[in-house]
């Protein structure tokens, strides 16, 4: 198994210093060249969930995206970045998002192309433990090698979001909700994220964690330096050793205790190998999003003594519920992506049926203003 990550220290997002700790990186693991791209068609799956200004720390940042095409640019491959962002897949949602996202620049400064073919195709994996088939975005399918380039952030459902997790938005737009839908369990739901990742099996993955996002990620939390560029070609070692250097338990992160399970990461993160600078110069802590937090006593049970199906079971009963404050503007975006389509707007407000809700907090991480709180009290009425 492939335990190596590399840590590069990286206090800003001035070009200069981004290059050098992505081009450090990749010298570790042999230099862009050691993956024999020439002539090849290298994908860059970036996080682009919504259309944001990069100071906020929803997607991953320009500069390094723009340092990481520019590295295999310059081996000879023909580089392209691509994601599929939270909404309606469209060329028009694409060019709104590459736009405040600053992919365009990115682009342009590395001679990387944006994607802008919203196809898709069925794809079998009769491998996956979760999921046999997928509707991935053709131009994933259609490359020769794909780089996981993720954020460092929280997330409400999946605890932590980063190089594994990315992965999810190779599925088209509006289709990811029907995966919510179809695995209201969360950690059936990650398995299903680790069966994507298995599938796409990126060959080296980055984490931007220069600025990460604590709090109520993947969209409504806070800005937080860590002032790192995390690499490994084993994305899940990646994710472990993120979780770790922001004091995140692994044990709450299904994704990797799904991983671990198959014995696709170390069993655990003393087993890691690190290069480059010390995680310790780095090691801080992160506020969880509220759909993830431990919740006390019940809680501490739950994940560390009741048995497999039992302990799923107490935690999803002790998850937190999405309610609306007063921010709404009745766009309707939560209503659009709800997989159970629960979500309605009545007199200028959204409003939600609790009685469908699974907690996927697909309505949370799309709302354009941090309108919807994740609560942890009883259900709420209608």
């Amino acid at each position: 198994m492939e335990k190596r990550v590399y840590i590069a220290g990286c206090t800003d997002y001035n070009e200069t210093n981004v290059r050098n700790a992505v081009r450090s990186a990749l010298t570790a693991f042999g230099g862009a060249d050691a993956f024999h791209v020439r002539g090849k068609r290298v994908l860059l799956k970036v996080n682009l969930l919504s259309a944001n200004n990069p100071d906020r720390a929803v997607t991953t940042h320009p500069e390094v995206v723009s340092a990481i095409a520019a590295e295999f640019v310059s081996a000879g491959a023909d580089v392209i970045i691509a994601d599929s962002p939270g909404g309606p897949y469209t060329v028009q949602t694409l060019r709104r998002v590459y736009a405040a996202c600053g992919m365009d620049r990115a682009a342009t400064a590395s001679g990387a192309a944006l994607n802008y073919d919203t196809s898709h195709r069925r794809v079998s994996f009769p491998e996956g433990k979760y999921a046999k088939e997928f509707d991935i975005i053709t131009p994933v399918l259609d490359a020769d090698m794909v780089v996981s380039v993720a954020k460092l952030k929280t997330h409400g459902l999946a605890y932590y979001t980063g190089a594994v997790k990315n992965l999810f938005g190779t599925i088209p737009g509006l289709e990811k909700a029907s995966y919510h839908s179809r695995y209201p369990n969360k950690f059936r739901f990650n398995g299903v994220l680790v069966d994507i990742c298995q599938f796409i099996k990126p060959q080296i993955s980055f984490v931007d964690g220069v600025i990460g996002m604590e709090g109520d990620g993947p969209s409504g939390g806070k800005p937080k330096h860590v002032g790192i560029i995390g690499a490994a070609l084993n994305p899940y070692a990646l994710d472990m050793a993120m979780c770790d250097l922001v004091s995140l338990p692994i044990s709450l992160v299904p994704v990797l205790t799904e991983a671990i399970k198959q014995k696709l990461a170390p069993a655990n993160v003393s087993d890691i190998e690190y290069l480059g600078e010390s995680p310790v110069a780095f090691r801080t802590q992160f506020e969880p999003a509220a759909g993830g937090k431990g919740g006390g006593l019940g809680a501490f049970i739950a994940r560390n003594i009741l048995p497999g199906k039992v302990r799923e079971r107490v935690s999803m009963a002790l998850a937190s519920w999405p309610v609306m404050n007063a921010k709404c503007i009745a766009c309707g975006k939560c209503a659009e992506i709800c997989p159970r389509r629960v979500i309605s707007i009545k007199d200028k407000r959204a409003v939600p049926d609790y009685s469908g809700c699974i907690r996927c907090y697909c309505c949370h991480e799309i709302c354009p203003v941090q309108a919807i709180d994740l609560v942890k009290k009883p259900k709420p009425g209608k």
